[in-house]
């Protein structure tokens, strides 16, 4: 269901005439300019619902992020997705909200001209993250996306939340393996609903059927 859905409103997206623009299409969500308006507050209230649904759904960066660490999969037989190290990874996904931070201040400051000069830069940078997602799972979403920051500060408090069940799970962390985003999940208390894009592929790969999508108690 996943991947029909990633496929329709990617293809959905250029039959509209939205342009693969990551300069774009952050100023446009952030700011709330146009469709984006009504856009951002139904991917705001999805959110709120089941956490980052956007990202791992319907978003069209996601979309192509997604095709780019699968491709290295299948071409290199990997069957364990390539990780950051721990500390510098730990570091690093905070930096997308210093990044929300940054687009906030000089939006507000300079208006959107500033984001005009920086426009010609679009394709340059869906190259680099296209390169750096086949290396690693989502980068962009990781550590970069502020979007994906603004969504997340929704997601933590969630009503429906990914949840481990410890009595099932025999600790082979398979889930983890899988995992695009890099989340802890065995060994931890609680599992970072923050980050996780709502991609289930730990679910897929649980063959205890640990892991559930439900209600937060």
């Amino acid at each position: 269901m996943r991947k029909i859905s990633q496929t329709f409103f990617f293809v959905r997206a250029l039959l509209t005439g939205f342009y693969l623009s990551i300069i774009g299409f952050v100023w446009n969500f952030i700011f709330g300019y146009g469709n984006f308006s009504n856009f951002r507050i139904i991917a705001i209230i999805l959110a709120i619902i089941g956490g980052r649904i956007f990202w791992g759904w319907m978003c069209p960066f996601g979309f192509l992020f997604d095709l780019t660490y699968k491709l290295r999969v299948k071409i290199f037989k990997i069957k364990k997705l390539p990780t950051v190290p721990e500390y510098i990874h730990n570091k690093l996904k905070y930096f997308k909200y210093f990044v929300l931070i940054v687009v906030i201040v000089l939006g507000y400051t300079f208006g959107f001209k500033v984001f005009t000069d920086l426009y010609l830069l679009s394709d340059s940078l869906l190259i680099l993250f296209l390169i750096l997602g086949f290396i690693y799972p989502r980068f962009f979403c990781r550590y970069v996306c502020p979007v994906g920051a603004l969504l997340s500060i929704f997601s933590k408090i969630s009503i429906f939340k990914l949840k481990l069940n410890k009595d099932k799970c025999v600790g082979c962390k398979l889930c983890e393996r899988k995992c695009p985003m890099q989340i802890k999940i065995v060994d931890v208390d609680k599992i970072n609903q923050m980050e996780c894009v709502r991609c289930f592929e730990c679910m897929s790969a649980c063959r205890k059927e640990s892991l559930s999508f439900s209600y937060k108690k």
